[in-house]
């Protein structure tokens, strides 16, 4: 010690983790990367369906539609109904002026938003289907107007399962002695004419509900009528 100096002693204080709490730390910090590694495992699957990775080449989910299309192909879904009450009722499938007679949008087009009404429907029928293929007849004199028209063309198709002839693909099996009706909707980005039976091959693309994965076409169980 040096004269008129004082000696200072530093104590450190160490401290010293048991091995076996290390142990817990690290099984701990294991299990938590694990849930986070299944968790995103999860999420990746999830959004992979929802993606509609599921879906086929003809196949175009409903949430992929842009301007009105969404609106007019609600319209068509909720007219499926209705058709097949009128067909029960007549004995074939209702024409266009019948389905205006009974308000039906899309074919009434006083339902619809402006843009929408300037479509232009047509019925054709098979032995054992009928499709209702409708264009926007407007569609040069809207753009001449400035607006922006919707230039898809849409075909609601129902088709009687248990007849020998109608058109594929389609949900539901044929000659199902539990089911009759099965229905869907096409939709070309294009205004284009009625193409006929076969819509895969002209590039129409089958609307598909997004809570409904490929069954856009709902079966209607026709048991017991």
């Amino acid at each position: 010690m040096t004269e008129g100096g004082t000696q200072k002693k530093i104590i450190r204080e160490v401290l010293v983790v048991p091995l076996a709490a290390r142990r817990e730390a690290l099984i701990l910090l294991v299990v938590i990367s694990l849930i986070i590694l299944l968790m995103a495992l999860r999420f990746s699957l999830v959004r992979s369906v929802d993606t509609g990775n599921t879906l086929k080449s003809y196949q175009l989910s409903d949430l992929y539609l842009q301007n009105q299309a969404p609106v007019l192909y609600r319209a068509l879904l909720g007219s499926v109904a209705d058709i097949l009450d009128l067909r029960e009722e007549n004995g074939s499938w209702p024409d266009i002026d019948l389905l205006k007679t009974e308000a039906l949008p899309p074919f009434a087009g006083n339902f619809l938003p402006v843009g929408l009404r300037g479509f232009v429907w047509q019925r054709h029928t098979g032995d054992g289907w009928v499709d209702y293929c409708g264009i926007n007849g407007d569609t040069l004199s809207a753009e001449k107007q400035g607006t922006d028209p919707l230039e898809n063309s849409f075909i609601l198709r129902v088709i009687d399962l248990q007849s020998e002839n109608h058109p594929h693909p389609h949900q539901g099996r044929d000659n199902d002695p539990a089911v009759r009706f099965t229905y869907q909707i096409w939709m070309n980005p294009q205004v284009v004419e009625y193409p006929g039976e076969a819509l895969v091959e002209r590039g129409w693309k089958w609307v598909v509900g997004s809570s409904q994965g490929e069954a856009a076409d709902v079966v209607t169980e026709q048991a017991g009528r």
